[in-house]
């Protein structure tokens, strides 16, 4: 990934004069109009549109958002097409039926469109392609690579709509050509034509090419670095939704459990209740009393606990006994056995002890989970997820893993990346309601190498408290700058510093490492913080998340036990 000395001078000749090049750059409106350029005229491309987009200001309404919260952007290129590299059933899709991925190219305006203050034009000569979320189905805007001077791309990853409907075909068979679009072939696509657009806009080619994305676009990273490896210098990718086979139905585990003990979901204020009563009872775990579970793995708080004892001293919105062990079940995850060791049965993992409840155990059960289950699994539009028993959640879950595992698991190695020399950082909120923390602790404790030899390129960062994506100073573009620094500078990432509340900064500190505080000064200050260097987990917490061999990530060393169970899944 290293760049030549003589691609660093190719880039100094920037400012050259037209006639010393071999043809013209074109302006922004011509990448649209003039076949000369690559997409006008190209058959595989359509729906093709470029168009100076002048800067501008984007405000968020207040409120909820304070006044004056708004985002200035600056004045780019903007490229959308469609591309159509493959058709037919040969390629997965109906007879007739061909590959439709639709792609955004933002591009900072070159010299000859007015662009200035980088290396050419407004281009700082890198490009930052951004992930999507859940199954996507839009492209994503750009601005915030453009922004910041990079080539910034999206894609809808080939179909339109945030359903998993496009899983399935009519006939009820599973449209395997657009499963891999959606798990890899959109993605691929989004990187060729940023890198191939930045060079015909540019001249020259892009000295750094990142990947920037949190959920599917964390699984999206993870994937590029598994297959792609020399593609990218740096990737961040945050709250992952890798192991997609396993955890996404994992996500309908809380109200398959609700529905089968109770028979309706347990009240919004309950489950707020409990996740506030098990904060409390574990927050002084870490040696400090301040509303922050640093670990929640440690917290074994039990919901029974939480029970109404029928006096005057109950909780407000305290459990029946009936609740407790519905909502333990949800904080173990499936469990196909009491125990909670390495003979457990453990197929997956719960929600943390503090986070909230109510995204996955609300009214309504997660759609993303639901249409896995419909689409995918069942292969059937009309299926009831109702019908769901816990027992019958295994059968499924293993069908699933069978299924859908080689497609879109994105649970290899990195030995690929390590050896290319790129640099990935992924990060998770304790709290994620949508996404198991654990199962990132796994995929990490799963790739190959002692922790010192994976921070050498592979670093993880768990946030406390945080949620999906954001919440309690979780920061991505902070997180990107400490990639960049890495990958560039050669500064390594140890920890970072979270800007908690306006009034609090705490330390995050690189996995296995842990906060301390130093016994002195305001615990709102990140200052009177160190990170307690270690060089492995601790073998409790390591155990206590073995999962059954049945679950387990797939490798090599498993191929013949998923074959054994494929069987079994199509019973």
């Amino acid at each position: 990934m290293r760049k030549s000395a003589a691609f660093l001078a190719v880039l100094a000749t920037a400012g050259a004069p037209l006639s010393a090049l071999a043809a013209p750059l074109p302006m922004c409106a011509q990448l649209g109009t003039d076949p000369a350029y690559g997409l006008a005229g190209n058959p595989q491309i359509t729906a093709l549109t470029a168009t100076f987009e002048p800067a501008s200001q984007v405000c968020l309404p207040s409120p909820p958002f304070p006044p004056g919260t708004c985002t200035n952007n600056a004045a780019y290129c903007r490229v959308d097409f469609t591309f159509s590299g493959q058709s037919g059933a040969a390629a997965g899709y109906l007879p007739g039926q061909s590959e439709q991925i639709k792609i955004r190219v933002g591009l900072p305006l070159s010299g000859a469109d007015g662009g200035a203050g980088g290396l050419k034009g407004a281009w700082n000569g890198k490009n930052r392609d951004l992930g999507g979320g859940g199954y996507a189905g839009a492209v994503g805007g750009v601005t915030s690579s453009t922004n910041l001077g990079y080539v910034g791309t999206s894609t809808d990853t080939g179909h339109t709509g945030g359903s998993g409907s496009f899983a399935l075909n009519p006939d009820k068979t599973l449209n395997i050509g657009l499963i891999r679009d959606f798990a890899r072939d959109g993605i691929r696509q989004q990187h060729l034509w940023g890198l191939r657009l930045a060079k015909t806009y540019y001249g020259v080619a892009p000295l750094r090419k990142y990947w920037m994305g949190c959920s599917t676009g964390g699984r999206q990273g993870h994937y590029q670095a598994q297959n792609f490896p020399d593609a990218y210098d740096g990737i961040l990718a945050g709250a992952p939704a890798f192991n997609w086979d396993r955890f996404i139905p994992a996500e309908l585990w809380p109200q398959i459990v609700m529905n089968q003990e109770l028979g309706a979901p347990i009240s919004s204020a309950k489950l707020t209740a409990v996740s506030n009563a098990a904060i409390a009872a574990c927050d002084a775990i870490d040696g400090v009393t301040d509303g922050v579970i640093e670990d929640p793995r440690r917290c074994k708080y039990d919901a029974k606990s939480f029970i109404c004892a029928g006096g005057p001293g109950d909780p407000s919105s305290c459990l029946t006994a009936a609740e407790a062990v519905i909502v333990n079940k949800i904080w173990d995850g499936p469990v196909t056995t009491p125990s909670h060791h390495r003979d457990s049965g453990k197929a997956w993992y719960g929600l943390e002890r503090g986070a909230q409840l109510t995204a996955l155990a609300g009214g309504s059960p997660f759609p993303i989970a639901v249409d896995h289950y419909k689409f995918w699994i069942k292969q059937d539009p009309a299926f009831d997820w109702k019908t769901v028993t816990e027992p019958a959640f295994f059968k499924d879950f293993v069908k699933s893993i069978a299924e859908f595992n080689k497609i879109i698991g994105t649970d290899d190695g990195l030995e690929h990346f390590r050896r290319a020399g790129g640099k990935m950082i992924t990060y998770h909120g304790l709290f994620d309601q949508l996404i198991m923390p654990r199962g990132t602790y796994n995929y990490y404790n799963n790739v190959s190498g002692s922790i010192e030899q994976k921070q050498k390129f592979y670093r993880f960062f768990p946030y406390p408290n945080a949620g999906h994506c954001g919440g309690a100073g979780l920061d991505a573009e902070r997180l990107f700058t400490a990639l960049v620094d890495w990958v560039e500078n050669k500064v390594e990432p140890n920890s970072l510093v979270a800007q908690v509340s306006p009034t609090r900064t705490r330390k995050i500190c690189q996995y296995p490492d842990v906060q301390v505080y130093n016994g002195t000064g305001s615990t709102d200050d990140h200052a009177n913080f160190t990170c307690q260097v270690r060089h492995r987990d601790d073998r409790e917490l390591l155990a206590q998340d073995e999962l059954d061999v049945r679950f387990k990530p797939f490798t090599a060393r498993l191929q013949a036990v998923m074959d054994k169970l494929s069987p079994l899944a199509a019973k």
